[in-house]
This record gives C-alpha cells, structure tokens and sequence, in this order.
C-alpha cells in the first residue's frame, strides 16, 4: 500500500510545477537545476514545452527511469510496487494530469489528492 508524505518545492518566485517537483524529489536537484536541464531537452527536441511528455521521458531516461507496463488506470493509492524508486504520471480521468514520485512505497506531494488519481504511466529506476 502507499503511503503519503508532504513535499513542496518551488521556484524562487513561488510558482511550483509537479514535473519539476517531482524530479527535484527523486533526483536531490534544486528547482532551477531541473528547469533548466528541462528546457534544454526540450530545444534539442523542438518542442513547444518543458512539460511535453517527450520531454520529461527524455529526462527520465537519462537517468535510467523506464516505462513500466501492468498500472494503467489503477489508483494509486492500490498500487502493489517493490521498495523501488518510481516516477507516476497520472490523471481524474477528466482534465487533471500530474506528476509524482514515489520511493520506498511513500508518495511525496503538496497534498495527498493524488493517492487518489489513476495511472497513465508507471517510470521505474532500472538502475536500483
């Protein structure tokens, strides 16, 4: 079962978004550091956004976070995962889309909304 633990992190103007927050947690970067490398993939790839899925796939392959298959449309909070470190992108199923990571079975969030959001995509560290 997943637990939940407060995280927030922002920029220096307050402003907060769950990709960059997300890798700022899993990753021990700072909230600039993530932007900026974000950025940069996402002019080598010539997309229109930091945010684009091309993007932080790109981002989470680089450091040997893959797709894993079996999770789609389960909620998190049901979600059955090893003591690994995992990267969720999920959704309401209505217009709502978000980002988490999840370590060691403890979802790290702003509020615990997303335990209850359901799973386009599970990214797992093949590297632990």
């Amino acid at each position: 079962m997943i637990k939940y633990k407060k995280y927030f992190i922002s920029n220096n103007e307050g402003k907060s978004n769950c990709v960059i927050r997300s890798f700022c947690k899993m990753f021990n970067k700072d909230y600039d550091e993530v932007f900026n490398e974000l950025v940069s993939i996402s002019q080598l790839l010539n997309c229109d956004n930091f945010n684009d899925i091309e993007v932080f796939e790109e981002y989470l392959k680089r450091h040997s976070f893959l797709p894993i298959d079996g999770y789609k449309d389960k909620i998190i909070k049901d979600l059955s995962l090893d003591n690994s470190n995992y990267i969720v992108f999920c959704y309401d199923k209505k217009d709502w889309y978000h980002m988490v990571p999840i370590i060691n079975n403890v979802l790290y969030d702003k509020d615990d909304k997303s335990l209850n959001a359901y799973v386009i995509i599970v990214y797992k560290d093949i590297a632990k």
